[in-house]
């Protein structure tokens, strides 16, 4: 562990800044978001896992999360990435945030980081990271995805048309050789199939439904049969005790249009709100998306409680 004193703009506030291990690192929990807590419990070589924190008088008021990886089917490079970044709303501006970036670039070329990314979301501290960002020669943002968030209560309480007799129309439609079944009762043949295309089509790993299976919602994750062969799903994880993730949305193309994603979708959205067990819901559609994205916004929108969008940026560290 490596400590040291800072001033600041030639203040007499001194940030202690702290290479942080698994026993410093408890104090830091609620700097960072819950789904990376985890990794502030692991902070070993083997993890891959690096956190900068900053203190004041003992008290945490900053923390960086990074993690880096090596590919081997690209020469063993390796890459970091920014996980989060945070500094207390009452010690912004004061040149901790640029610290912190500062560090963290310098702890992953240590360990022969070639480049590093950071993604982001849009929210009231996006314009201070963006102006920090550029003075440190990082790329310029791209966007690239939507996160939308909404609540069943804005779903049924809408002024819009109501969205439930939207999908209600939808489901109707539904060709007959067609059928949405729970994905917890995919068969195991079923299984087996859809892993070996996993492994031979970029399309189908890209929309991996058995990632973090143990998050799974059983609620509303949805399978879409066309005969006797799945064609779709619709992926929840419980992200949050009211709250439901859709996290994968995948039709094969051969079988498309877009409104057999749609269909499934739709009876997914039905069943959370029918269900009334979680209030919330958010997921995220990739900008390349453009049919998903324009559905979105035309469609979606007015039931929708916020749309962000997600940025990412990189930097060469050679």
């Amino acid at each position: 562990m490596s400590n040291a004193n800072f001033l600041l703009f030639n203040t007499a506030t001194k940030y202690q800044f702290i290479t942080l291990n698994q026993t410093i690192a408890r104090n830091y929990q609620k700097l960072t978001y819950p789904h990376f807590q985890p990794l502030l419990n692991n902070l070993t070589a083997e993890a891959s896992v690096i956190a900068i924190g900053v203190e004041l008088e003992a008290e945490p008021i900053g923390l960086i999360l990074a993690r880096y990886s090596q590919f081997p089917e690209e020469d063993n490079k390796i890459y970091g990435q920014i996980l989060s970044l945070f500094v207390v709303p009452s010690y912004r501006c004061q040149g901790i945030g640029t610290e912190l970036l500062i560090r963290m670039e310098g702890e992953l070329k240590k360990r022969g980081c070639a480049e590093i990314e950071l993604r982001y979301l849009d929210n009231s501290s996006t314009s201070a990271l963006k102006q920090i960002l550029t003075k440190q020669n990082w790329s310029i943002p791209e966007a690239t995805a939507l996160v939308c968030y909404a609540t069943t209560a804005n779903v049924e309480n809408s002024k819009q048309p109501h969205l439930t007799q939207y999908l209600d129309r939808l489901l109707t439609h539904i060709p007959n050789d067609y059928t949405i079944f729970p994905w917890r009762t995919l068969t195991a043949t079923e299984r087996e199939i859809i892993e070996q295309q996993i492994q031979s089509d970029h399309l189908v790993a890209r929309f991996n439904p058995f990632l973090e299976e143990n998050k799974l919602e059983p609620l509303n994750s949805l399978g879409l049969r066309y005969q006797d062969r799945v064609v779709g799903w619709v992926i929840t994880h419980r992200i949050a005790p009211d709250t439901i993730g859709y996290i994968q949305m995948f039709v094969y193309p051969d079988t498309q249009p877009l409104s057999r994603s749609i269909l499934l979708l739709a009876k997914a959205i039905q069943l959370q709100v029918e269900a009334k067990q979680a209030t919330k819901g958010t997921f995220r559609v990739d900008v390349d998306n453009k049919p998903m994205v324009k559905f979105v916004y035309r469609r979606l929108a007015p039931y929708l409680d916020e749309i962000r969008k997600a940025w990412q940026v990189s930097k060469c560290l050679r």
